[in-house]
């Protein structure tokens, strides 16, 4: 079964994005992806998102994020496979240096650093970002605005999955 999960797209005012940059402990892979993690029993999304947050970059008082897309996925990290039901927020929120603030032994292992991307550059980056489309996928929302209805931006399967 798929846990749920909260991916925040963390925007300050010039539409930089904050992301993860991490290394597969036992692969060596490095690959950046967006603060997000497991919503737990009874928590909201927003709930999630905040002490995600918190707990990731030390974000205090995350404003309220606006549903954009959502994904099915899953993925392998540290030898387990993980399936995952993601739903995606958007925040609005100052530029700030992020600082951990209760990471969990896993995420210690892993994160190597963060960093401030712009659409652009993330769009055309030649290292492993998760998900592959998200400077495409973020251009877009960029120029076109906040979508009326989540966008399912699950990416299709393999020939051979």
């Amino acid at each position: 079964m798929a846990r749920r999960a909260v991916k925040l797209l963390l925007l300050d005012d010039d539409d930089h994005l904050l992301l993860i940059h991490a290394k597969d402990p036992r692969t060596q892979a490095e690959c950046w992806y967006p603060v997000g993690g497991g919503i737990e029993p009874g928590e909201t999304l927003q709930a999630a998102a905040a002490r995600e947050a918190y707990e990731e970059t030390g974000l205090v008082d995350l404003p309220p994020g606006r549903p954009v897309w959502r994904r099915d996925h899953t993925y392998q990290f540290d030898g387990r496979v993980i399936e995952v039901h993601e739903t995606w927020l958007l925040h609005s929120v100052k530029h700030f240096d992020p600082a951990p603030a209760n990471l969990s032994d896993y995420e210690a292992r892993s994160i190597l650093g963060y960093r401030w991307w712009q659409a652009p550059e993330l769009a055309e980056a030649t290292e492993t970002i998760f998900p592959p489309p998200l400077g495409h996928l973020l251009k877009g929302l960029l120029t076109d605005g906040m979508p009326t209805e989540l966008v399912d931006i699950t990416e299709p399967k393999a020939l051979h999955d």
